[in-house]
């Protein structure tokens, strides 16, 4: 595995929007990263593994920040969910 390059990507708001808040400009700036995490996964742009560990985590604790900020983990239409579930069938008649 290569080493992780990092980037420093700088983002202009208010300082009145920490101060408003209570947030530390660390406090900020994990906050920003969670939400291009959060985001670059609704796009399916990223796997569930791969944000997790952008954000220092394991995958089971990805999946319960997920479902406390309502995010679906699995994202199925209908129509997937019954091809899922014929697929189910004709692999247990064999």
């Amino acid at each position: 595995m290569l080493p992780t390059q990092e980037v420093t990507v700088h983002v202009k708001f208010p300082r009145s929007i920490l101060f408003d808040y209570g947030l530390t400009e660390k406090e900020a700036s994990e906050e920003m990263l969670r939400a291009f995490v959060l985001s670059l996964y609704r796009r399916d742009k990223i796997s569930s593994g791969k944000a997790a560990g952008l954000l220092g985590m394991h995958r089971l604790d990805f999946i319960r920040l997920l479902a406390d900020e309502g995010i679906p983990y699995l994202d199925y239409t209908s129509e997937e969910l019954d091809a899922d579930v014929q697929a189910l069938k004709e692999w247990e008649k064999k």
